[in-house]
């Protein structure tokens, strides 16, 4: 009897430990698929201010404030980290899934939408200009680009701002503007190419030429604006990130709705493009334009 007693005890010892194991394991994977995902975040190092690296758990600058206030409300289903490289990489990352989210001053292209996700909802309002010398006063929009037999500086043909000359010249034959088409080229010598005549002029952002003067200091000015462009992120594609795309979407309408994006416009670009005449500037397909 004792011994029965006794094979019982052990009996019962094993099973209460086996229930308290796996109720353990239950609870810790519970616990894990509640945990917020991770998701990496890459951007362009050389686009200051649109994203200043803190850490990998904080990024400054427009996007990087951005991006706060949409975790702030995604917390519980999402942990943001973040890493910035040069600009050819963070597609080369991003198609090979190393990264989930690209933020920059990215406008919409049709290439790059066959191979990644790209936000429906727009990040920013960038006005393009064109960028000439400084004491060039005959060009001020494609039209007297085009009079004056100005020099386009080359874009590549992946690139959206190809495709606002070449609607330009469609709708204006009278006055085309000859463009060639290029790979990559530093700021640093797009400047430099029109500041040393090679080139008579370059469509740019006009934040974009506003940080970047501050380091170049190179004798140009802007144009009046040719066209708004709104930009968009772009994702790694997977079912996890297509489910990603549609909550920062729904994030980044109510920050423009709320007037948060005008806010972090003005504290970082000293602008606000968020007006009422780009009220309308929905489609994050389409360049709208400024000037005719």
């Amino acid at each position: 009897m004792i011994k029965k007693s006794k094979i019982f005890l052990a009996t019962l010892v094993g099973v209460t430990a086996a229930v308290a194991f796996f109720s353990r394991q239950n609870t810790e994977t519970v616990a894990a698929a509640d945990a917020p995902r991770t998701v990496q975040v890459v951007g362009p190092s050389a686009s200051q201010p649109y994203q200043i690296l803190k850490s990998k758990d904080k990024l400054s600058g427009y996007n990087g404030d951005v991006l706060k206030y949409v975790q702030k409300d995604l917390k519980d289903k999402y942990k943001f980290q973040y890493q910035l490289t040069d600009a050819n990489s963070v597609f080369v990352g991003l198609q090979s899934g190393k990264y989930d989210l690209a933020v920059g001053n990215y406008y919409y292209s049709k290439e790059r939408a066959k191979t990644y996700y790209y936000s429906h909802q727009a990040s920013f309002l960038s006005d393009l200009r064109l960028v000439v010398r400084e004491k060039d006063n005959k060009i001020n929009d494609l039209k007297s680009l085009s009079k004056s037999n100005g020099k386009l500086e080359p874009i590549d043909v992946a690139d959206p701002r190809y495709d606002i000359i070449k609607n330009w010249n469609k709708k204006n034959p009278k006055y085309k503007v000859n463009v060639k088409t290029s790979g990559f080229v530093d700021t640093a010598d797009q400047f430099k190419d029109i500041a040393n005549k090679q080139y008579d002029a370059i469509l740019y952002p006009r934040t974009n030429f506003d940080t970047a003067q501050k380091k170049l200091h190179e004798p140009l000015k802007l144009s009046k604006s040719i066209a708004t462009f709104p930009t968009v992120y772009y994702y790694h594609k997977s079912s996890d990130n297509a489910e990603l795309r549609r909550d920062v979407d729904k994030e980044l309408s109510k920050l423009r709705k709320n007037g948060t994006l005008s806010k972090l416009s003005k504290k970082w670009f000293g602008s606000n493009p968020y007006t009422k005449a780009s009220q309308s500037y929905t489609d994050v397909t389409k360049s709208y334009a400024s000037s005719k």
